[in-house]
């Protein structure tokens, strides 16, 4: 038996994107792969088309569809396609949807004998894309993967659909996460070696256990022991040391670090270690998780970890919208205790994440925000990390875009992911987060005064800043 994985790429993204989109491994794949391997006789192999193109010179760069096909056509043939009887295509975000329906329909009609697979985000939040009158796909899993593909790939002969609309397969049992083996790092990197810009994830936790209107990460909240972190990490940094020398980066990529209350040890393992001289090590956290907590907070220096804060917006009333919290003032308060900490610390920096656009957001929000950050937070050892609100199917904010249409007379581009736009990150953002507040206005706005807070991080990257200033300017001036 035999698996080939297919990660798709993005269709007609921009230097800048790239940058985001390009970099991050697909560990959620690389898990499934692991875990499928060890418990069945089943070999797997991995085409990263995000990669390939960048790669191979048989990518066309004129954006032609029967072109992308030939083009897309090759690649697969180059992988040996022909001796997979099993295609799992990761449809991880609702950017990735046109080019998932595009690869599976081509190896419908070039490999028809093929079993056709697609899990992820969007068919988690909408089958109904993938499932239709002469669907080339065979089964839509639904949340996590694991349990499903190996209850179907335990049945004696798993075949093709036998009618013209694909079977969906959903989540039953939850999966003890403590039980899973490390992910399948080596069929990545064996694969795709010697990268210096991956992103090497490691996860803790699956879920979250706070339900922000903007996040799609509403899987049921589970959390790793500190065995398991050893083992995970053992095994990273051997294949690091193998086949990627030159990239220091783990990313700890749990919604919210410090919602584990084991990974307090992991501090405490890489400062007794002294693993901060080899490894930069990042993560995410709840500011109530940290905030008043100094013994945290002076490990967290210790172990120079990096750690970005969620803080969005210093808006009172959009803070209640996000359903970040129910106490803004408490809230707004301690992120300045804890900007005020890394102000006077400087041995690890933190990044402060803010969410522009969101429904309800007007000129007024928008700028109470830039001025918190002027006032409390334009200092060197603080990076301000600015992005747009994007509305993603199976948010809370999708599911009840009539209660801001209503409120706020926020205006939605509808079913953003099956458009021809030449860029679909940019049909993603809302056409107007408020009354008289236009993308147009947002982006004026954002691009003016984000790039002058931008500057002031002490290791900002002039390459990268250049990259983001000329990506909004020109989308501004394209709404002109």
């Amino acid at each position: 038996m035999n698996l080939l994985f297919i990660i798709p790429g993005f269709f007609n993204i921009e230097e800048y994107q790239e940058k985001i989109y390009n970099n991050n491994i697909p560990l959620g794949t690389l898990q499934i792969s692991s875990f499928l391997k060890e418990k069945l006789n089943l070999r797997t192999h991995l085409i990263d088309m995000r990669i390939e193109e960048e790669n191979n010179n048989y990518m066309n760069p004129d954006k032609n569809y029967d072109n992308i096909l030939k083009s897309y056509l090759k690649i697969l043939e180059h992988n040996d396609i022909q001796k997979f009887q099993y295609i799992g295509i990761n449809c991880y975000t609702s950017y990735q949807y046109q080019p998932t329906l595009l690869i599976a329909n081509l190896i419908k009609r070039e490999f028809p004998e093929k079993i056709i697979i697609v899990g992820g985000y969007h068919p988690t939040s909408n089958p109904e894309d993938f499932r239709y009158k002469n669907s080339p796909f065979d089964y839509i899993i639904r949340n996590e993967a694991e349990l499903i593909l190996l209850n179907l790939f335990k049945k004696t002969n798993v075949k093709k659909k036998q009618t013209q609309i694909p079977i969906i397969l959903d989540q039953i049992d939850l999966i003890d996460i403590n039980l899973l083996p490390p992910p399948d790092y080596e069929l990545y990197l064996s694969k795709y070696p010697n990268r210096n810009d991956y992103n090497f994830d490691l996860y803790m936790s699956r879920g979250c256990p706070y339900q922000c209107n903007f996040c799609s990460s509403n899987y049921h909240f589970r959390i790793c022991n500190f065995e398991k972190f050893r083992e995970y990490f053992n095994k990273l940094t051997e294949l690091l040391n193998k086949y990627n020398k030159n990239n220091i980066k783990i990313s700890f990529a749990d919604q919210s670090f410090f919602d584990n209350p084991n990974n307090e040890r992991i501090l405490d393992y890489i400062i007794q270690n002294n693993l901060q001289e080899v490894f930069r090590f990042s993560c995410q956290s709840r500011i109530e998780n940290v905030v008043n907590k100094t013994q945290i907070l002076d490990k967290i220096q210790r172990s120079k970890m990096i750690v970005g804060f969620g803080f969005e917006s210093a808006n009172k009333d959009l803070l209640i919208e996000m359903n970040k919290t129910k106490t803004p003032s408490l809230y707004i308060e301690s992120m300045k205790k804890i900007i005020d900490f890394y102000k006077k610390n400087n041995r690890s920096y933190c990044r402060i994440n803010i969410v522009c656009g969101f429904p309800g957001e007007n000129k007024s929000t928008f700028r109470e925000t830039i001025e918190f950050i002027q006032k409390n937070a334009s200092d060197e050892n603080i990076q301000i990390s600015p992005s747009l609100f994007s509305c993603y199917p199976n948010t809370p904010v999708y599911k009840n875009m009539d209660y801001y249409i209503k409120k706020f007379d926020t205006k939605f581009n509808m079913l953003w992911w099956k458009s021809n736009s030449e860029n679909l990150f940019k049909i993603s953002v809302l056409k107007k987060s408020s009354r008289n507040y236009t993308i147009k206005n947002l982006l004026l706005d954002y691009k003016d005064e984000y790039s002058k807070i931008l500057n002031v991080f002490k290791y900002k990257n002039f390459t990268d800043l250049i990259i983001w200033k000329k990506f909004y300017s020109k989308w501004y001036h394209e709404l002109i």
